[in-house]
């Protein structure tokens, strides 16, 4: 007599994995999908190579073959989420106003932590900055990096409109919006920004201090 409660679970099986062997890049992004869903919904510091693999239906070894960790993992599904974005945060605002440029710039920027879930992302962050030494720390995210650039650019626009007369502005401004928004990101157990928290970061903290150097019209 035919084992029907068998042939049903293999059956059931069969169902469960993909009717073809997945290879290269068709796995890799199917990989990559399945990570993307997990940090949704689960904080880096629950998330688990199991996890990735399971969801991914492959195994541990598949995924330390092309990514040697965790953070890697999660770094690489990023990116398949926010080129796009990355690509808009480089291209100037120019408002005609100063604070017209800064709600402009935080609202890409509001945009790309919640592309990112970056609520989930703090262990990520916080490993990866484990490494960084206090000297790197200040050079890389409060001088050197893009948003104090950007802010640079902000001023100089203003310069040309006669706003402002760059030679009465210290340096220390211009990375006044990189500190406040690293702050408030690192914040612990602080909710995670949302277009409000940023608008009231420029209109109650930023622009107040910019506003002194700021020609009388």
């Amino acid at each position: 007599m035919p084992n029907y409660q068998q042939n049903s679970h293999n059956k059931s099986l069969k169902s469960d994995h993909p009717t073809h062997r997945r290879r290269g890049q068709e796995l890799e992004q199917d990989i990559l999908k399945a990570t993307l869903n997990l940090v949704q919904e689960t904080k880096y510091e629950d998330l688990t190579m199991d996890m990735i693999a399971k969801n991914a239906q492959t195994n541990k070894t598949v995924l330390y073959r092309r990514w040697s960790s965790k953070s890697d993992i999660v770094i690489a599904a990023l990116r398949t989420q926010t080129t796009g974005l990355a690509e808009q945060l480089k291209q100037v605002p120019n408002t005609e106003s100063l604070a017209g440029d800064f709600h402009q710039l935080f609202a890409q920027i509001n945009t790309l932590l919640a592309t990112l879930h970056y609520e989930n992302l703090f262990g990520l962050m916080r490993e990866r900055l484990g490494g960084i030494s206090i000297r790197d720390y200040f050079d890389k995210f409060l001088q050197q990096n893009w948003l104090s650039q950007m802010v640079r650019i902000f001023f100089k626009q203003a310069a040309d409109r006669g706003e402002i007369d760059l030679d009465q502005i210290d340096e220390s401004l211009y990375d006044l919006p990189a500190f406040l928004l690293l702050n408030r990101i690192y914040a612990p157990h602080s909710q995670a920004i949302d277009s409000a928290q940023l608008n009231h970061l420029i209109d109650a903290v930023l622009m107040p201090m910019y506003s002194a150097f700021l020609k009388k019209k």
